[in-house]
């Protein structure tokens, strides 16, 4: 017996001891359920859907009624993915991440080598948004909304705002934030004028939000709820869907007529209808 089969035989064992699972590759799995921490969600145009794991830590791939480690990253602080908050996919299926351990946006065409968008000039990357050749980014950190070519670069500053979370982008281009201050959804101009969409503190603590049919979804991980609201704003916002089966939904996008929403207590991602119906992504009815 080689080197390397010993070496093999070795990592089964403590894996089995540990109730890990080991691929083909030697890539660590989890047992089922597979999710262990899921915070963001999102889907590319061919279905694939991506879903950002922060104690995993690293990113998952569902595709074709499969779930895969897409990229596996070090449980090293510091280290490129190790404490992923975010995930969004371009166009053209390419896959984009922000991460606070290394103060970073990465690009991953190729999910074994995120590469590096500004240098480590953003601090705690929040959600992620594409508009045109750029990728938006909420930073925590800083309090503020930045913009990264796709290809990498100096970020360039949107918006100066406190509490800044959710991002989205409207099929006209305009940019719709969630903030946990006051005035919880706004829309900046171009020009980084705000208009007011939702007054107040509508929502106990929200996170992201996500367009459909109009309508702009928004979790809200204290009150254990999406709520719901024109996004041409005027009504105040709505609860769409409260408690069981959400737990403490955070990440949330749009894939189709559809929302993924990612659940980190549940440990699962749901699939909710615009008719309030939901069932996990894995295929089991939610309870």
């Amino acid at each position: 017996m080689n080197f390397r089969q010993r070496l093999w035989n070795c990592l089964t064992c403590c894996c089995l001891l540990s109730g890990t699972v080991l691929n083909g590759t030697g890539t660590a799995l989890a047992d089922e359920p597979t999710l262990q921490y899921p915070i963001d969600v999102a889907a590319a145009a061919d279905g694939t859907v991506y879903i950002a794991d922060l104690k995993l830590p690293g990113i998952w791939k569902y595709a074709e009624g499969k779930l895969s480690v897409h990229h596996q990253a070090s449980r090293q602080f510091r280290t490129p993915l190790n404490a992923v908050r975010c995930v969004v996919v371009n166009a053209e299926g390419v896959l984009f991440a922000g991460d606070s351990s290394t103060r970073e946006v990465y690009r991953l065409e190729a999910a074994d080598k995120p590469v590096p968008l500004t240098g480590g000039k953003i601090g705690v990357a929040s959600d992620l948004a594409i508009r045109g050749d750029q990728v938006l980014v909420s930073d925590l950190e800083t309090q503020r909304i930045w913009s990264i070519p796709q290809a990498g670069g100096e970020p360039v500053e949107l918006a100066l705002l406190a509490g800044v979370r959710g991002l989205v982008v409207t099929p006209e281009q305009e940019l719709i934030v969630v903030t946990t201050n006051a005035d919880q959804v706004r829309m900046i101009s171009s020009d980084g004028q705000q208009k007011i969409l939702a007054a107040g503190r509508p929502f106990e603590f929200p996170h992201q939000a996500a367009l459909v049919a109009g309508q702009l979804y928004v979790t809200d991980n204290y009150a254990q709820a999406i709520w719901k609201m024109p996004v041409a704003g005027g009504e105040a916002p709505q609860k769409f869907l409260g408690a069981a089966p959400l737990n403490k939904p955070v990440g949330i996008c749009a894939k189709g007529e559809t929302l993924l929403v990612a659940d980190p207590h549940a440990k699962d991602v749901l699939v909710v209808s615009v008719d309030g119906k939901i069932q996990s992504l894995f295929g089991a009815a939610a309870e």
